[in-house]
């Protein structure tokens, strides 16, 4: 599958990978990977941490948009690939959801679609997404824990950038 996705969609650059820009096929697929990789990572009412970053079309879409971002930048930590991928996959999801909805929102850009602030406003207006979100154990951490794995720092961006508004 990886090489077809390479030749129909990598292939054309980072915008290509933007969730408005898959044709329908590629984005249920997308989707059915997005939906294995949070469902790995994050249960509902649990706080797991878990590194599964193995999926290649995902990784593939994030090693797209960083050379786009930063051609020449230095190699992911695991921690950031995982928050990135996370955030890319939230990010497939709303795209499914605006075109099998009447839920309006921006599109993403190749500047903002890892952008945290994103998925925290579409949780803002959207009720059941913010829900969703909070269910997936995105909640306070407790500030003597120490240092913070990439899943407790993720939870920290999105709680912030909710408490900001």
């Amino acid at each position: 599958m990886l090489p077809r996705f390479s030749n129909e969609v990598l292939s054309r650059g980072p915008s290509a990978i933007l969730p408005q820009n898959l044709n329908d096929y590629w984005l249920k697929t997308l989707q059915k990977h997005c939906d294995d990789f949070l469902d790995r990572n994050f249960a509902v009412d649990q706080c797991t941490e878990t590194l599964d970053t193995g999926d290649p079309l995902l990784v593939a879409c994030i090693h797209e948009l960083l050379q786009y971002d930063r051609p020449a930048g230095p190699e992911l930590s695991a921690g950031d690939l995982a928050e990135n991928i996370t955030v890319y996959a939230l990010s497939i999801t709303m795209e499914t959801i605006r075109r099998s909805s009447h839920i309006e929102m921006s599109a993403p850009t190749l500047d903002n679609l890892l952008s945290i602030d994103r998925i925290v406003a579409f949780g803002k207006i959207n009720p059941e997404f913010g829900e969703f979100l909070q269910r997936a154990c995105i909640l306070p951490e407790d500030e003597s824990a120490g240092e913070k794995n990439w899943f407790q720092r993720l939870k920290k961006k999105i709680i912030d950038q909710f408490n900001a508004a």
